[in-house]
């Protein structure tokens, strides 16, 4: 990946087969630390980060959305987040 993410990004990291919503804690010397909102921590290489590894969140999904098909990016790891911050804000049959 040639421009990485600035610390404190959005993004979706692709680990075992699931999407987890994540932000970049840090990028120093080319090692990359992401913390998903989980509590999980990944450490990578930088020049070992692909599109498919991490993907950019947009700032619609990061909030949630009523409507599942608007959903920028649809795999499980978004419906799940999706549906977690429709529940933080008490909306879940919105």
């Amino acid at each position: 990946m040639d421009n990485f993410f600035p610390e404190g990004t959005r993004v979706w990291l692709r680990e075992n087969g699931q999407h987890f919503p994540s932000t970049v804690n840090s990028c120093a010397e080319g090692v990359v630390v992401f913390r998903t909102d989980y509590g999980q921590v990944f450490t990578y290489k930088q020049s070992t980060i692909t599109h498919q590894k991490v993907m950019a969140m947009h700032p619609m999904d990061e909030e949630g959305v009523d409507d599942m098909a608007t959903l920028t990016e649809l795999h499980g790891g978004a419906i799940m987040h999706n549906l977690h911050q429709r529940y933080k804000r008490n909306q879940i049959y919105a």
